[in-house]
């Protein structure tokens, strides 16, 4: 049998971050395009956790983390790119840092993210 693709699981980790009380008063087009972009990037993520950075599969899996911030800015810009960072992060509590750090070392230097601007 074959499972539903569902994102309710992505739309309730967005709704769970720390800035949701705040995010829940602005309604942006972008928010329900970002869902298939998480559910993506936490498959990459998670490959990527398990391998080693200088490795040259990080190469690869680097190219695929920087086209999903392409997706995320496209969609709705640094506001999208920091709300799929967090719904990523958030996935996996016990590993949210290291997440955080695989998406931001692969976004770093791109354009309207954080320092790229």
């Amino acid at each position: 049998m074959i499972r539903p693709r569902t994102t309710s699981h992505v739309a309730a980790l967005l709704a769970a971050s720390p800035k949701a009380e705040m995010a829940a008063t602005i309604t942006s087009p972008w928010q329900e395009a970002i869902a298939p972009i998480v559910e993506a990037l936490m498959a990459v993520v998670a490959a990527v956790e398990r391998q080693p950075a200088d490795g040259p599969a990080w190469k690869a899996f680097q190219s695929a983390i920087r086209r999903k911030e392409e997706e995320a800015a496209a969609a709705g810009g640094s506001a999208a790119m920091e709300a799929v960072l967090r719904a990523v992060a958030d996935g996996a509590p016990d590993r949210a840092e290291r997440r955080e750090s695989i998406i931001s070392a692969a976004w770093t230097g791109l354009p309207r993210w954080r320092s790229g601007r």
